[in-house]
């Protein structure tokens, strides 16, 4: 049966260097170049990555120089789509600007161009594949495309930087529907609609919490079928179970947060270790914690590229904080920021009057 087979991936944001570590700019050109070579082992029709390649409109000439050349490479094996995101074009969806005018003028890519729609059909395998192309822009011209085109040829695809739309909630008009953006793997098969989630880490907050996929869909009249394959990160993370530390003083928090670090066992040098440490302690537990100490455990334990401790804690109110006239709001204010060492206390004071509404 005839049908077209696409590759699909997405935000590799090269130019990113997460924790303002140099390394990672490489790592995210490796992860790409790691993403296309598995791409093309599937033999492809067509590559599409929906957006983000690189992530600043303004890339560097390192970053720039390496796709023209990794895409030379793809130039006459497959045809290569890449849209627009949010990263790839200056503030105020000046597509002009984006540096993926340039490869698409060198006969690289096929993109949006100046616009953030573009629609064009290639024939594959016999079949007449209609192809419509939404880079970042306003939700209405997503909603324009996917409610007012109507597709004439035997196979339709829609590719776009974001769908924020519930799979339940899209027209059953194109054959797949694939996008990016939100840096995570989701497949919803019964409507069609694909994200394969970065090709590298570039917002561990987020990425952590799910997988990245190479997403490879045979498409034909009667409906897809689908390939996935992990895309793993050049650089190991290693994420720690977050650790609590409510209601502990700071030589415990301290003990537990290094008995966090003791469970885990990197297996490449170099990696990047993250830990969350969460819960409620009091004021003077944070200020007598010693975190470079803690930190410093970490590192000459597994030497890592970057150790990162995620101080996701909150600091309770003592609760021996009283007041003497309750009733009197800049009385009570002041009592409190005095009992809490409260750094601003001179500024407040200063301001508390006009706040309160006491001066003239």
């Amino acid at each position: 049966m005839s049908m077209v087979r696409v590759a699909h991936i997405s935000d590799s944001h090269l130019g990113s260097s997460m924790f303002q570590l140099v390394e990672r700019r490489e790592d995210a050109r490796k992860c790409l170049e790691k993403a296309l070579d598995m791409a093309m082992k599937k033999s492809p029709d067509i590559i599409v990555h929906t957006g983000d390649l690189f992530h600043d409109a303004l890339p560097q000439n390192d970053d720039l120089n390496f796709v023209i050349k990794l895409f030379q490479k793809l130039k006459d094996k497959v045809n290569l789509i890449v849209l627009q995101g949010n990263h790839d074009h200056p503030f105020g969806h000046r597509y002009n600007l984006s540096p993926l005018i340039g490869l698409e003028t060198m006969g690289l890519i096929k993109s949006t161009g100046d616009k953030a729609y573009k629609g064009f059909h290639r024939t594959y395998d016999g079949k007449s594949v209609e192809i419509h192309l939404v880079s970042w822009s306003f939700e209405k011209e997503l909603n324009r495309v996917l409610h007012n085109v109507q597709p004439t040829k035997d196979i339709a695809l829609l590719f776009a930087h974001d769908i924020p739309h519930h799979g339940n909630d899209m027209p059953s008009t194109f054959d797949y529907y694939g996008c990016g953006h939100k840096h995570t793997f989701k497949l919803d098969k019964e409507n069609n609609v694909g994200r394969p989630g970065s090709t590298c880490y570039v917002k561990w907050e987020t990425e952590s919490k799910g997988t990245k996929k190479l997403i490879v869909v045979d498409v034909d009249s009667s409906g897809c079928e689908y390939d996935n394959e992990t895309l793993n990160d050049v650089r190991e993370f290693k994420f720690v179970p977050p650790v609590n530390i409510s209601k502990m003083g700071p030589e415990e928090a301290d003990d537990a947060i290094k008995h966090g670090l003791d469970q885990i066992s990197p297996k490449k040098k170099k990696a990047i270790i993250i830990m969350q440490v969460n819960g409620i302690i009091g004021r003077e537990t944070e200020r007598k914690m010693e975190r470079t100490k803690v930190r410093q455990y970490g590192e000459s334990k597994y030497n890592p590229l970057l150790l990162h401790l995620a101080s996701n804690w909150q600091c309770n109110v003592s609760e021996d904080i009283s007041f003497s006239e309750p009733l009197n709001v800049e009385l009570s204010i002041q009592e409190y920021m005095r009992a809490t060492n409260d750094a601003s206390t001179e500024q407040i004071n200063e301001i508390l009057p006009k706040l309160l509404g006491d001066s003239e």
